[in-house]
């Protein structure tokens, strides 16, 4: 005889799990000798001081062939270690890869840098070789269209609702992500350095 319909169990689901779809990873390390930094630091400098770049009063930028640059070389060559063990985690079939466009930015901390994306690509990355205190922090964006089409309010920001993270600048931290995906440099507070 079936049961009545009062004693009826409240269904749930059996063998639950969260499968993360379509990850977008931000690789991140810091150099081990630092003195890269101070090195590559003096480069720049002496690019901006022949102009070798554009500039106005915030903002140098070399040209963006610097990786073939005799006194790029170690950060080329670092360059292409790293990204080589990204194309591995990415399990990338390759005979080689190399280096399309590398340039260096000299900037006052408070200076802006709008949302953008690097096209061409596979690998974006960046290096800091100076940190100011109160810089701005880089900034990234969640890179899928649809996903910021409706933000509910949420009880606690974490990594599969926040439609941006943040990575504040430190001396000789590399960062390499997807080119797809966008980032910016919001505006610091600090009125005094400049920012490599």
């Amino acid at each position: 005889m079936p049961a009545a319909p009062n004693s009826w169990t409240t269904m749930e689901l059996k063998e639950r799990q969260v499968i993360t779809l379509f990850p977008s990873p931000l690789f991140v390390g810091k150099v081990s000798d630092l003195t890269i930094c101070d090195r590559i630091e003096a480069t720049l400098r002496a690019m901006k001081k022949a102009g070798e770049g554009t500039q106005d009063e915030t903002f140098f930028m070399t040209r963006d062939d610097i990786h073939k640059r005799p006194e790029m070389k170690e950060l080329s060559d670092l360059v292409l270690s790293e990204s080589n063990r990204v194309l591995d985690f990415y399990r990338i079939k390759r005979q080689s890869h190399y280096i399309t466009d590398m340039w260096g930015n000299i900037t006052n901390p408070n200076h802006r840098q709008a949302l953008h994306i690097h096209p061409n690509c596979l690998l974006s990355g960046i290096i800091y070789v100076t940190s100011p205190p109160d810089s701005g922090p880089t900034q990234f964006g969640d890179p899928r269209p649809g996903a910021r089409m409706l933000e509910p309010a949420v009880t606690e920001m974490n990594q599969f609702n926040n439609g941006q993270f943040l990575v504040a600048p430190d001396k000789g931290v590399m960062l390499m992500w997807p080119s797809f995906m966008p980032h910016a440099v919001e505006r610091g507070r600090n009125r005094t350095h400049e920012h490599l």
